[in-house]
């Protein structure tokens, strides 16, 4: 049977330059050993999609060659979940679903190996330019308490809350760098919130979580219960003048410069996330008091949690059991919204891109309504 993939492009030199193009044609009769057909059928846009193609098309972390696309265009990554509709591996079964990193395509073709009862490995050569924890697939029907029901708070959850995760792990093992105050940008953002989440429910004692977000976000983010305290970009003078953290998951280079004239030298780190409000960014962060900003990579860090451990590739499971607490609890406060037709797919994306996406809204494309 002939799998015709419909491919979602964009120009990485104009984000809002995107459409759908007819992308490879796949037989699944003539699959060489190994080779798995996925159809693509849930992915979640979140802010942190946009984010990997600001760093892809920085170079700063290679993403946008995971998927290749025609000249000039690009494949955004995305997470969520597809089914094998062809296999020539002896371990992977036709209707097996799989949750992992995909392109916003209607088919993947893939090169699996690595198998374990609980996960997989693509191991075609484009997804060797970032660490393997983003071409491993985990195997839906093996995880403990899985159910379908909650594919599209996994879809929308699981990867940012792997951010969130890693940065956890990042401050704990850097241990707060003796500061108390760890000040999170874009505090409506799903990653903050998990990171938010985590230091609050796992870490109270040791430090105090304080979100920053918009006035309009404010009580929804306060509603969540994942900060200490949140205050408005409008009360950035209000930080306490104590040791700081800063994690930016905005951004925003006016915003970074207000914070770090404010505390000068009480940030004792100041790291750059995401880019929430992806076209603030730019400015020159040499001159700011206090630490200067750096760019924090969660492709780094994963590489060092697989250097700590005798199974790297079981990451992703230990994110999973992580993610559940903070799904129940987000099932009460995210609207989910499903997108699947050609036209609602991009209208969705360009809303991303221009901000009108609201903290309280998941977006969830489903794929085979654009084949």
């Amino acid at each position: 049977m002939q799998y015709q993939a419909h491919d979602f492009v964009f120009n990485p030199e104009d984000f809002r330059d995107a459409e759908f193009v007819s992308g490879a044609c796949f037989d699944g009769d003539a699959l060489a050993d190994g080779e798995v057909i996925i159809e693509i059928d849930r992915l979640a846009l979140t802010a942190n999609t946009i984010s990997y193609g600001i760093a892809g098309r920085s170079g700063l972390i290679r993403y946008l060659e995971s998927f290749p696309a025609p000249e000039g265009r690009a494949r955004l990554p995305f997470w969520g979940f597809g089914n094998i509709v062809a296999s020539a591996h002896a371990e992977l079964s036709v209707g097996e679903r799989l949750y992992g990193f995909y392109p916003p395509s209607t088919h993947l073709l893939t090169k699996m190996g690595k198998v374990t009862p609980t996960t997989c490995q693509d191991m075609t050569p484009c997804r060797t330019s970032i660490p393997a924890f983003y071409a491993e697939y985990a195997r839906a029907a093996a995880e403990p308490g899985y159910s379908p029901d909650f594919d599209d708070l996994q879809s929308l959850l699981r990867p940012v809350i792997s951010t969130s995760f890693l940065l956890e792990n990042y401050i704990t093992r850097h241990d707060f760098y003796s500061a108390r105050n760890i000040i999170i940008t874009s505090a409506s953002s799903k990653t903050a919130f998990g990171f938010g989440h985590f230091l609050v429910n796992q870490h109270g004692d040791k430090c105090r979580a304080i979100g920053l977000t918009s006035a309009r976000n404010k009580a929804f983010v306060e509603k969540t219960g994942c900060y200490h305290q949140v205050l408005t970009y409008e009360e950035v003078d209000s930080l306490p003048l104590e040791a700081s953290v800063i994690f930016d998951m905005a951004g925003n280079a006016a915003l970074r410069e207000t914070i770090h004239n404010h505390l000068g030298d009480y940030i004792a780190y100041s790291g750059i996330v995401g880019a929430t409000h992806w076209e603030e960014g730019g400015r020159n962060a040499a001159d700011l008091p206090g630490a200067k900003p750096v760019f924090w990579s969660g492709p780094d860090e994963i590489a060092f949690l697989a250097k700590q451990s005798n199974e790297p590739t079981q990451l992703l499971n230990v994110i999973g059991g992580r993610t559940i607490g903070l799904m129940i609890e987000a099932a009460q406060w995210l609207d989910v919204t499903h997108y699947n037709s050609r036209p609602d797919i991009k209208q969705a994306y360009i809303d991303m891109l221009d901000g009108k996406v609201t903290a309280e809204q998941g977006v969830i494309f489903d794929m085979r309504g654009a084949a």
